[in-house]
């Protein structure tokens, strides 16, 4: 399944959310981003839901992070989103998907990416004919 094989739709997050997490599905639903692997819903104000709309690879990812991050996160020196439940694939929605908590913060620019890779470059004594890059 790729990006144009189904659409997401804050419709059909809410029934996922309905058929397997219906103390989750009054909640707001409103789209938080699209990425290459996944499409992340805001659910409210502390939750997001994170499907994948891409690449295949992104379900084992997703099941993988389910089972790790939990017991990583409290270990890590930032803060990041933990999966709080999993959606199994089902007739609506044929992929795994997770639901996670919300990470409050603005995306970096590519200003600040280069000023830091800069610095990194200066401390490690390296050329500046190494190009840092300012895409992701």
């Amino acid at each position: 399944m790729t990006h144009t094989e189904i659409e997401i739709t804050a419709e059909l997050v809410r029934d996922l959310l309905r058929d397997q997490h219906p103390d989750l599905a009054d909640y707001p639903v409103r789209l938080g981003a699209r990425g290459w692997d996944n499409q992340l819903w805001r659910l409210g104000d502390d939750l997001a839901v994170r499907l994948p709309w891409a690449t295949q690879s992104a379900d084992a990812l997703l099941r993988k992070e389910h089972t790790w991050l939990p017991a990583l996160a409290p270990r890590l020196p930032l803060p990041v989103p933990v999966p709080q439940r999993l959606g199994e694939p089902s007739a609506r929605f044929p992929r795994p998907w997770i639901v996670t908590t919300w990470v409050p913060g603005t995306r970096p620019n590519s200003r600040r990416r280069s000023s830091a890779c800069s610095e990194a470059r200066t401390r490690a004594s390296q050329p500046a004919r190494w190009p840092c890059s300012t895409r992701r």
